[in-house]
Order: structure tokens, then C-alpha cells, then sequence
């Protein structure tokens, strides 16, 4: 998913929209809090830079250009406040020790950790978006199946249902994840 829903970052720009912001929120802080973490940061850390990324968007949406890319724009905004806290750390601990710099050359890319939590944050948004959408043992089969790998005959004794209503559950829940991936990414996957 390389672009944000171009409506959702039209809608923030009106500051006054609430609904819109508690949306943006919803999808948008959990990306930052975890990708921080990924990175080192420590749970009050990560969160503090989650805050400073999204009053820096309520500054800055207004001048954001949609011939950029959102997504470009939010990893540069977070990388930077990251690398920051990062150093801050360091300057507060000393020199750098043996043992953080073997630390840091093991440490993932921070672009493929952004990728991860990236995909991830969306996917986690579209499943909570289709859970409300289906019947609860819909979801639950699909869930059960599909994301723990649990066995059909393990779902069909727990749920109920037959293994064709398993596999049939599987396709609509991934058909409607679709959908929601495709409308948050303005169609282009």
C-alpha cells in the first residue's frame, strides 16, 4: 500500500473535523507508537514520539502536498524524531559502549521495519473494520482458520460449522479486506 486515502488527509486538514482526526488516529497512531518501539525506543518513549508526530501533522497538513507521498512524508517525520530520541539516549549514557554498536549494525534496516509496521497497521484497520461487518462466526472462523492456523476439523468441533462454511468464511472475510485495503490506498496496491 504505497498511498493514504487522499480524502482522509483532505478531511484533517479541516481541523474542526473530529470524526476525521479520531479516524486518522485510530489508524495512524498505532504505526508510529509501534514502529518507535521496534527501533529501541522504550512503551513512554514511544508514545511521546507518537504525540510529537501527530501535533506535527496538525501543524504541518495544511502545507502537505499530495505530489508527495503521505507515506514518504510520515516515515521521514518519525525517522527523524526517532534517530533524535536515539541520540538523546546516547549523549545521556556516554560514550557509545562496544556492545551498542554491535547492537545497531544487528538492528533491522529502519525502512524495512517501517514497511512491516506499516502493512501491518493497515491490515490490522481493515480486519477491525470487517469484523463489524460480518457475522461473528464468520469472523471467528476465519480468524480461527486463516490468522491461528487452527484445523478445520478443530473449528468445525468448536463453531459449529461445516468445512465448507469455513472455507467459504475465509473468502469473504479476505474478499471484504480487500475492498477496505484497496479504499484506504485509493486503489492502488
Amino acid at each position: 500500500m504505497s498511498e493514504t486515502r487522499a480524502s482522509l488527509l483532505s478531511r484533517i486538514k479541516d481541523l474542526g473535523d473530529g470524526a476525521s482526526w479520531e479516524e486518522f488516529d485510530k489508524l495512524y497512531r498505532p504505526l508510529l507508537v509501534r514502529y518507535a518501539a521496534a527501533r529501541g525506543l522504550d512503551k513512554d518513549e514511544s508514545e511521546e514520539i507518537a504525540q510529537q508526530c501527530m501535533a506535527a501533522i496538525v501543524t504541518g497538513i495544511e502545507d502537505f502536498q499530495r505530489r508527495k507521498s503521505f507515506r514518504g512524508w510520515l516515515h521521514g517525520m518519525i525517522d527523524n524524531k526517532v534517530n533524535d530520541q536515539l541520540r538523546k539516549r546516547r549523549r545521556e549514557q556516554g560514550a557509545l559502549t562496544a556492545d551498542f554498536e554491535r547492537e545497531q549494525e544487528c538492528e533491522d534496516n529502519p525502512a524495512l521495519i517501517w514497511e512491516r509496521q506499516w502493512n501491518r497497521t493497515h491490515l490490522l484497520y481493515c480486519l477491525n473494520r470487517v469484523r463489524d461487518e460480518v457475522a461473528a462466526v464468520t469472523f471467528d472462523a476465519f480468524e480461527m482458520y486463516v490468522i491461528r492456523e487452527m484445523p478445520v476439523d478443530a473449528i468445525v468441533e468448536r463453531l459449529g460449522v461445516t468445512p465448507n462454511q469455513i472455507y467459504a468464511a475465509k473468502h469473504r472475510v479476505k474478499d471484504r479486506i480487500r475492498k477496505h485495503w484497496d479504499q484506504l490506498a485509493d486503489g492502488v496496491v
